[in-house]
Order: structure tokens, then sequence, then C-alpha cells
């Protein structure tokens, strides 16, 4: 059998469950995709890597590792934007730190998974909505609304593969405190 699968994973970094940064996203997520019909509704997060191609059970052991060697993280927000992609049809920017990016290589090194571009973000909205309309609902957005950071509490490894709706979070791992 091979190591192979025909899944796609993904790592994430998620705020706290239980705290107001993560109950105004969820809401801002939820109204969105509410009023877009092809937008889902999705758990906030912070993709450290995309397109993982590997074994779950091994994947799940590398995702305990690192969660262990990672403190809780603060990561701050740069405004609203919008792009012309799907999955960063609005979103809000983070701020590159020095410990995120170390889980980003630290996870690399580890994984394979995808080798673009790393632009840490927050997606509010997933959609195949026009250019101008994406314009329009990040300039609508109203960032006093939002948090200006989250502090991410777990690294979840998440199956990516088929449409949003099917998305499962199959291990999250508390990261080891402040």
């Amino acid at each position: 059998m091979s190591a192979r699968s025909n899944r796609t994973y993904s790592l994430w970094f998620v705020p706290g469950a239980e705290t107001t940064a993560h109950r105004q996203l969820q809401a801002t997520i939820t109204e969105l995709a509410e009023r877009y019909e092809d937008a889902p509704i999705f758990e906030p997060h912070v993709t450290v890597i995309g397109g993982i191609d590997g074994e779950r059970a091994a994947l799940e052991e590398t995702t305990r590792t690192l969660a262990a060697g990672t403190v809780s993280l603060e990561l701050a927000f740069d405004g609203v934007r919008w792009s012309t992609t799907r999955h960063q049809c609005v979103f809000l920017p983070v701020k590159p730190t020095l410990e995120l990016m170390e889980v980003r290589r630290s996870a690399r090194e580890a994984i394979s998974g995808s080798t673009a571009a790393y632009h840490p973000h927050l997606s509010l909205v997933y959609s195949e909505m026009g250019l101008t309309e994406r314009h329009d609902v990040a300039q609508s957005i109203d960032t006093a609304t939002l948090p200006g950071n989250i502090t991410c509490q777990a690294l979840a490894l998440v199956d990516t593969t088929g449409p949003e709706s099917e998305w499962e979070t199959l291990v999250s791992v508390p990261l080891s405190g402040p």
C-alpha cells in the first residue's frame, strides 16, 4: 500500500473557540456566507501549509510534534484585503511574525505541502464573486466589529479534500501555553 492518498490536508492555526475574537470572526464569516450563494461557512483559521499529500497517521503525529514545540501565538491583522482567488476572496492579512514563520519553516521541513509563496491571512469569505464585488465587500466590513489580533491556541490537521462543506478537522492539538 502506497503512503500517498487521494486526500488533501492542511495545517491550520485556530483561535480558541471560547474567545471573543473567535465569536466575532465566526459571526462575520457566517454573515458573508449567508449573503453569497456560493460562499460556505467555515471555521476561522490561519493556514500554515495547504495542499499536503501524505499518510494521515504520520501527518497527525507530525501535527502533535509541531504543536508540542509551539507556544500559543498572538497574530495581528493588517486591515481587510481582497484578491482574485476563491479562498482569498476577502481576508484579513496577518502580520508575519518570527514565530509564525518559524512554525511554517518547521512544518515545511516535516511535511511536503504547497510551495507557493506564503501570505499568512485569515479568510472571511470564500466565493467566486466578481472583483468589483470583492472590493465592495472588503470596503463594507466594519473593522471595529473584528478583533485586531487573535491568539492561536491550537494547531489543527484538516482534511481539505473536496468542497468546503466536507472539510473535516482530524486532530486539533493545543499549543504549549503562553
